[in-house]
């Protein structure tokens, strides 16, 4: 994984966290995903995570071997999602993130999350309908569905099962959608619902938003607005944080 030609993050976001911030607000940055508070050596990784130096807390994250997949994928989608602009880097570098974590620990909640999150974004940046004739919907669904088995409570994994349902119903229609993935408009609200009451911080009320403008098109307008205000209003605890509040502001100004 290259990383060298990674650009700087252009986040808002000023303040440095030390790692003795970082211990202090684990626990709120990491709500939604429930990961507990790794180890020094690894902690140092997702410092830099945390304080936007994506391309760093990569390659500290490839010397740490499975430990160090969760920042890897982490720091990928970060840098993928608000920072890289050029498509066919953001694919690659996507489909290296979730090949490293193939074949994660079934155990480690965590990594099967992150490893369903940069496949997930893996198979937004070729097409849904790509994604699904490889195979990827399935295998994003079952390791969500094995997440939430062990953690009911992990907030993250519920909005992006929240988003498969969705996705797969605006490319492919409710009826087929349902026969051959099994999506569910009900249960993609229903895991809306059981997120954002558990951990309503800005990217999941973003994917919320995005969610329902996907199940209800323009007559979602309303609800979706809604949650962007919601996510605008956030007060940020780190780097990725301030480019949702950002992301969040900048779709209530168009």
């Amino acid at each position: 994984m290259k990383t060298t030609d990674w650009e700087k993050t252009d986040s808002q976001f000023i303040r440095t966290l030390s790692d003795d911030d970082l211990t202090e607000v684990w626990p709120q940055l990491h709500a939604a995903d429930l990961a507990d508070l790794p180890s020094e050596d690894v902690r140092a990784a997702w410092l830099l995570f945390h304080n936007g130096h994506y391309a760093a807390a990569a390659e500290a994250g490839l010397t740490l071997g499975a430990e160090g997949i969760p920042v890897v994928q982490r720091a990928v989608v970060a840098y993928t999602d608000y920072i890289c602009e050029d498509e066919d880097v953001c694919t690659a570098l996507l489909e290296e993130a979730y090949l490293l974590g193939e074949d994660v620990d079934e155990g480690d909640s965590n990594a099967q999350f992150t490893t369903a999150l940069a496949m997930g974004r893996y198979s937004q940046s070729i097409s849904v309908t790509k994604a699904l004739a490889k195979g990827l919907g399935s295998k994003v669904k079952n390791l969500l569905t094995k997440v939430l088995d062990d953690q009911p409570n992990h907030a993250e994994a519920h909005l992006a099962l929240a988003m498969y349902h969705a996705e797969i119903i605006d490319k492919v229609g409710a009826t087929l959608g349902g026969l051959t993935y099994g999506a569910n408009a009900k249960t993609a609200q229903k895991h809306i619902k059981q997120s954002l009451e558990l951990v309503p911080n800005a990217i999941n009320l973003i994917e919320a938003g995005n969610a329902i403008l996907l199940l209800k098109g323009d007559k979602g307008m309303n609800d979706a607005t809604a949650y962007y205000e919601r996510a605008a209003e956030i007060e940020p605890l780190d780097a990725l944080q301030a480019m949702d509040v950002d992301f969040a502001q900048s779709q209530l100004e168009d």
